[in-house]
């Protein structure tokens, strides 16, 4: 049997980003937010601290207000909103792959790049901008939430 995108990009959609931060992960970015510090540790890794945030915005019991006004903070340190994480997903594109249009709207407004192409490791992803990403997202799980994301982004 032929495995193709479309068969499993449920599974790929779910696995890519089994979320870079967990809600109860949300006291480190409180306090690197309070810090003024534009990077995070999460896992080992140094994470920017706008794209780490982002990735929260959707987890089960986050509060998105919270995470937006986490988001806030970061930018008025001088935290690039544009810089991607160790996947190398911008904030944009989390935003993108989340499927998360208030997310996105906000992050849009707040000067990020959608033509800003994705530079991870993953084949399918690597090389595309924010409209590209999400139209290949779509045809993999064809949802309301994912065609407004796709609106979002072709009207700005």
């Amino acid at each position: 049997m032929k495995w193709t995108l479309l068969t499993l990009a449920p599974i790929i959609v779910t696995q890519l980003y089994i979320p870079l931060s967990h809600a109860d992960e949300l006291s480190a970015i409180r306090v690197a937010a309070g810090k003024g510090e534009c990077v995070v540790v999460h896992e080992g890794r140094q994470e920017p601290a706008i794209a780490l945030t982002a990735s929260s915005y959707d987890l089960p019991g986050s509060d998105k207000r919270e995470v937006l006004k986490l988001i806030d903070e970061f930018r008025a340190h001088g935290c690039s909103i544009e810089h991607p994480d160790s996947e190398g997903i911008s904030p944009i594109n989390v935003a993108v792959l989340t499927a998360e249009p208030d997310l996105l709207r906000y992050l849009l407004q707040a000067g990020g790049d959608p033509s800003a192409r994705i530079t991870g490791s993953r084949p399918w992803s690597n090389g595309k901008n924010s409209i590209e990403f999400a139209q290949l997202l779509y045809k993999a799980e064809p949802t309301e939430k994912r065609k407004k994301v796709i609106e979002i982004l072709t009207s700005n």
